[in-house]
């Protein structure tokens, strides 16, 4: 196990001879969200409707793959949580590695100066990670041991195993926290009321991660004084965790504040056709996805859109047999992805609401083995970037999530480029 500890910068050490704050009418420069403090204490809508929360999460997220010879670099999340907007913060970055066992497990807990304030986030695959990929190929079922209701339910082994490696560590800060305490040991004594708002986030294994902490908060009723903080969870790209059992479980769950967290609060972003949403492919067995789902479509010209909704079709007329064994209407899946008339597309983020149907697991190997990785080249190309793939490699990219969540004037993540 390592650990690290690091103090975030002030304002003013990263605008070197320039004034510390700057904001120009409808476009902000530094700090990205000046707001930011406020609106994570605040228990508002989420996400809130200026887009500021979304936004920073999914750049935490995305800065959370920072890193040298596979260990962690708090500095550069404690000074991309200072330009979002959490000047002087801590950064407890907490990992574990486990070769054999597909364990690369890595958390990063900032806390703001005030100590009112955690943000949770979790590591995502790291591309260049054999062990960090083959967790993500651990699709074992493992039994999820906290209590639902009197009920066990299996849970992809890699993502659970992950998350267990840095559990306790996270929530003995969690606790200094709760009493006011610096999450960094050395800093002693307390300060303010304490933990008022905490939020978890990730991309990819990192938001499985993120996803599956929360409902061991939420379940154990010994958390229950960290889950009260809990103010939402955002995932970007995230895997499905376990089965429809699980997903209907967390869905019906209320918190000891009587707030249905993990159906309400839990918002999974999915940026366009991002494969990783889709898995684990059906062939290893029924998953289903729990919370609020927002989808983004990138705007397509008009014979895109015909040759996508063609070739979604194809792809979705190879399963039917399995669909008529599994009970799914393909009449109506046709009709969700848009192949014929009865609901249209929009471009941006929507919100997926019934009667819509959530973002489907894959029905096969090939999508992963095949059309992904197609669409992961073609999109390198200007030639080819426009083919419809009914799946993308490319698309999961944390970048693509960040910059589809930036609020109208905002400039950047790192607030200064003009």
């Amino acid at each position: 196990m390592r650990h690290t500890i690091v103090h975030g910068p002030a304002f003013a050490d990263l605008r070197p001879l320039k004034e510390a704050t700057f904001v120009e009418p409808g476009r902000t420069t530094f700090p990205v969200h000046p707001e930011l403090p406020r609106l994570l204490r605040e228990d508002k809508e989420h996400p809130d409707p200026a887009g500021v929360l979304p936004h920073t999460m999914a750049t935490l997220a995305a800065y959370a793959y920072a890193g040298y010879e596979q260990g962690g670099d708090a500095d550069t999340v404690a000074t991309m949580a200072t330009r979002l907007g959490l000047e002087r913060n801590r950064v407890h970055v907490f990992e574990q590695r486990v070769d054999a066992l597909y364990i690369a497990s890595a958390a990063y807990l900032i806390q703001d100066e005030d100590r009112r304030i955690a943000i949770l986030c979790y590591r995502g695959t790291q591309p260049e990670d054999i062990i960090s990929i083959l967790t993500d190929a651990d699709v074992r079922p493992e039994t999820l041991a906290v209590d639902l209701d009197g009920v066990e339910y299996a849970v992809h082994a890699g993502f659970y195993r992950n998350m267990r490696a840095t559990r306790y560590l996270i929530l003995q800060a969690l606790e200094r926290a709760v009493r006011g305490e610096s999450i960094d040991p050395e800093e002693k004594g307390t300060h303010g009321p304490g933990l008022e708002a905490l939020y978890i986030t990730g991309h990819s294994l990192g938001a499985a991660m993120a996803a599956l902490m929360a409902v061991t908060l939420v379940h154990e009723p010994r958390y229950a004084h960290i889950a009260r903080r809990l103010r939402a969870v955002y995932t970007f790209g995230q895997p499905m965790l376990g089965g429809p059992d699980l997903a209907r479980a967390c869905a019906d769950t209320v918190d000891s504040n009587g707030t249905h967290i993990l159906r309400d609060r839990l918002l999974r972003y999915i940026y366009d056709r991002d494969v990783v949403p889709a898995l684990p492919p059906r062939p290893v067995g029924p998953y289903a996805p729990f919370g609020r789902e927002f989808h983004f479509r990138r705007p397509r010209r008009a014979v895109d859109a015909v040759f996508t909704a063609a070739a979604d079709a194809a792809a979705e007329a190879a399963a039917f047999p399995g669909d008529l064994l599994t009970g799914t209407n393909p009449l109506r899946r046709l009709r969700r992805m848009g192949a014929i008339p009865g609901r249209a597309r929009e471009d941006g983020w929507v919100e997926r609401v019934e009667p819509a149907l959530p973002y489907a697991q894959m029905d096969s190997l090939a999508g992963l083995a095949v059309v992904a990785p197609l669409a992961f080249f073609a999109a390198r190309l200007a030639l080819t970037r426009t083919l419809p793939f009914k799946y993308s490699f490319d698309d999961h990219g944390p970048a693509h999530y960040v910059n589809a969540l930036a609020p109208p004037g905002v400039l950047s993540e790192y607030g200064d480029v003009r």
